[in-house]
């Protein structure tokens, strides 16, 4: 492998360690994307590995297809059939070829439902209780404990046996009738593709088996960001057997310093305890960093070091730092309306310098924190995008488009089945959906079933039983087509047709909205075209990741997150709102392992920023206070003062 002699000494470490656990701490800009596929390349080349026995799991699926294109390139034919994906696209396959007699009444067809689908099931399982909550909650809370038990492995009578928090022991009642209304619906939220995933391969050993048959090799991808139930089916998905000589072989890289998805429930603590929970690992450091100036990253390290929670560690420029060229620079503002305007002006200068605009980013800790940006921008005149606001799967007639998909594909969705019942209007209005959903449960028959049944149509209208029917022959007709070898675009073509759905367009956007409905359409007709299976198109859109949206080439000023930023970089980057309350934020500000990830936040802004790091604050941004200057920025003044003193 001529590839190898371009690597440094450590990479090379990592990408021909000995087959067993072995954990690289890559660091930011360190090329973890190249020691990971190099390492699959160098386990097919040198240990006669076949590609069809590894299984490569990242957490996008922009890493899972970086990762096959630069096997392609290097390998050629050579990489064919290896296993790369996301956790819930693995999960979501190994599930529908094994969930059928084997997790309660579920079949292969499931729906996988999305945050909305997910927030109606709470609410209702909400609104079910016969208990008075302890504290006034919201569906959005009840579905976030609901899911944090879920990564913690926790089904609901642990979660209400285990908990000493008697608001968990409510929500537990609740997550108890949301689990039962997913089953019935033949629907899994995207917590249980791994939950469920973990308990299939845990209780029947034949599936098992046929997994450590199948992979014998797994490598991970940005550990630091696994939870519990990730960590526990990648142990089990590893675990010694017969088929890998009873050695593990896994491989996994990660950072701790850059893990900031606390709030998705990562844990930070699993990939410290890799050493422990695998006693024979190698452990490998990247510390070369090819991204970014040694002053940023010094910068970085000055806010890291300080970390209780994850070891620091000290990155190395790989280029070297030109003579005094200036590579920080931190600005007051009065209120977040001048910082704003800043901002604007030193990309209006950088521009005039010959910078492009697509090259400058600004990051901010919350969505909010925009608002004034792009008031500035415009003002300027400067062309920019905010990454992170509605995507195209979240535009209301793609969603009522993929509903009817959905109802096709999986004929006991009922949600998805009461978005589109009378969309557009056929007569069944709130009272009679109701009165069907009623037959329906009575009768033990999935929603769908009752449209045609003459018994469940006798009390509604003759508008509404012929509305019934219609949609119940509608179904009948593309489910036939589904089940043929009708490809997906032309079902959906034929569904917005013969639904009504596209000639009522009109009725509902005005004329200057309506070319843009009947545009995102087609473009949804274009992703279908891609697809040769309906329930394979309707399962990739499901696990579609923001990181997976196409990127925008126009040259533009990008917005956004903190978190939205990781795994990006540009050669400037300007990080807003650098006070007290702000980043740290003040609601993590309560308990140090909230200050700890805020840390861990701030390091990822700063490691961002290639050439040039812009860093601003402005004590007059919350009305009626006056905030402090972030202790991330004191600190990488004192560094600064500490690094002056040395010399």
């Amino acid at each position: 492998m001529d590839a190898l002699k371009s690597l440094n000494p450590a990479q090379r470490d990592a990408v021909t360690a000995p087959v067993g656990p072995v954990l690289v701490r890559a660091g930011a800009g360190s090329g973890k994307t190249r020691v990971l596929t190099l390492r699959i390349a160098h386990l097919i080349s040198h240990h006669e590995v076949r590609p069809a026995q590894i299984l490569a799991l990242t957490f996008t699926n922009k890493a899972a297809k970086e990762m096959r294109a630069r096997l392609s390139k290097q390998l050629g034919r050579g990489a064919r059939g290896l296993t790369a994906g996301t956790f819930h696209a693995v999960c979501a396959k190994l599930l529908r070829e094994h969930i059928a007699g084997h997790i309660g009444s579920y079949t292969g067809d499931f729906s996988i439902y999305a945050a909305d689908e997910q927030l109606q099931l709470a609410a209702e399982a909400l609104e079910a209780s016969t208990e008075r909550p302890p504290v006034l909650l919201e569906p959005d809370e009840v579905l976030r404990r609901i899911s944090r038990a879920k990564s913690r492995l926790l089904t609901p009578r642990l979660m209400g046996r285990l908990s000493p928090d008697p608001v968990d022991r409510f929500v537990a009642g609740c997550y108890r009738r949301y689990q039962r209304a997913l089953e019935q619906a033949n629907a899994l939220d995207f917590d249980d593709l791994i939950l469920t995933a973990r308990q299939l391969l845990a209780e029947h050993h034949d599936v098992l088996d046929a997994c450590h048959a199948r992979w014998r090799h797994v490598l991970v991808d940005e550990y630091q960001d696994t939870d519990p139930s990730q960590h526990a089916l990648v142990e089990l998905l590893t675990r010694p057997s017969a088929h890998n000589g009873g050695a593990r072989s896994l491989f996994v890289v990660g950072d701790g310093m850059q893990s900031i998805y606390g709030f998705r429930n990562a844990d930070h603590s699993i990939i410290a305890r890799f050493s422990h929970d695998f006693p024979e690992a190698r452990v490998v450091e990247l510390q070369t960093n090819y991204r970014s100036r040694q002053p940023i990253l010094d910068a970085a390290y000055a806010v890291i070091r300080h970390s209780r929670a994850v070891p620091p560690m000290a990155l190395r420029a790989a280029g070297a730092t030109v003579p005094g060229e200036r590579c920080i620079f931190i600005n007051e503002a009065k209120d977040g309306r001048e910082e704003a305007e800043q901002i604007a002006r030193g990309i209006g200068e950088l521009q005039r310098q010959g910078r492009r605009l697509r090259d400058i980013a600004i990051l901010y800790r919350t969505r909010h924190m925009s608002r004034t940006l792009e008031a500035a921008l415009r003002h300027a005149h400067i062309p920019y995008s905010v990454r992170g606001s509605a995507g195209f799967y979240d535009r209301a007639v793609v969603r009522d488009a993929l509903a009817f998909l959905r109802a096709v594909n999986n004929p006991t969705d009922s949600l998805s089945l009461n978005r589109i019942a009378n969309v557009p209007a056929r007569g069944l209005g709130a009272q009679s959906i109701a009165s069907l959903s009623a037959f329906a449960a009575q009768a033990g028959i999935p929603f769908s079933a009752a449209l045609g049944h003459p018994e469940a149509l006798k009390p509604l209208s003759t508008k509404a039983a012929e509305g019934a029917r219609r949609l119940y022959s509608m179904l009948a007709r593309w489910r036939r087509m589904a089940e043929g070898t009708t490809p997906p675009d032309h079902i959906l073509a034929d569904v917005l047709e013969q639904s009504g759905y596209m000639a009522a367009l009109a009725q509902r956007f005005s004329a200057e909205d309506l070319p843009d409905a009947r545009a995102h359409l087609q473009e949804l007709m274009v992703a279908a075209e891609e697809h040769t299976d309906l329930s394979a198109f309707l399962q990739e859109i499901a696990l579609m990741t923001s990181a997976d949206e196409k990127e925008d080439d126009r040259d533009q000023v990008p917005l956004l997150t903190i978190h939205a930023a990781k795994g990006l970089e540009w050669p400037v980057v300007f990080v807003a709102g650098l006070e007290e309350k702000t980043l740290p934020h003040e609601r993590s500000m309560g308990t140090p392992e909230g200050i700890e990830e805020e840390r861990r936040l701030c390091y990822v802004a700063l490691t961002r920023a290639a050439e040039r790091l812009y860093l601003s604050w402005a004590p007059g941004r919350s009305r009626g206070q006056t905030l402090k200057p972030s202790r991330f920025l004191d600190e990488i003044l004192a560094y600064g003062k500490e690094r002056v003193g040395a010399r």
